[in-house]
């Protein structure tokens, strides 16, 4: 049986080290990308989406309140061509608004839905960024001192066997 071990490349040890620290940044910056995207599109439905169609609503509506009262005068006055004209502009701003309704309506179950679907898949964002946080750096750590009490006994074995 050998009196000491044969280590040949604490180096090795050390470049792994190295490498989970950059594997570590790296993952910790997506990580970090995708909590914030969460919190961006929970904005995004909560606020600007909503307002955004919200205004284009009222822009339509408005839009269609002018071509009915335009609709109105035409009939008293009996313009047949321009009715004609006016009643299919009138159809598409009617279905415009319902799209709008629509789209209205998607974003609020979107929003109602996101914490029951997005917020749950958010949390294993965290469980990881945490696991990253304690263990990979209770790892890193592991290596600085395995790689330490390598390079102490190297240093150390040397020195009684040259006697």
């Amino acid at each position: 049986m050998a009196d000491r071990a044969h280590l040949t490349d604490v180096e090795a040890l050390e470049r792994f080290r190295t490498s989970l620290m950059l594997f570590m940044e790296k993952a910790s910056g997506s990580l970090n990308e995708v909590s914030e995207e969460v919190k961006r599109t929970r904005f995004w439905l909560q606020s600007e989406q909503r307002l955004t169609l919200e205004r284009e609503m009222k822009r339509k509506q408005k839009e269609l309140e002018q071509f009915e009262a335009e609709y109105f005068s035409a009939r008293l006055s009996q313009l047949t061509q321009k009715k004609t004209g006016i009643q299919m502009i009138i159809r598409k701003k009617k279905r415009e608004l319902r799209e709008l309704e629509d789209k209205m309506r998607a974003v609020q179950s979107w929003l109602r839905h996101f914490d029951s679907k997005v917020e749950v898949e958010a949390r294993k964002v965290d469980k990881l960024q945490g696991m990253l946080d304690s263990d990979m750096a209770r790892a890193v750590q592991f290596l600085n001192e395995a790689a330490k009490a390598i390079y102490d006994y190297s240093s150390n074995s040397e020195g009684p066997s040259s006697k």
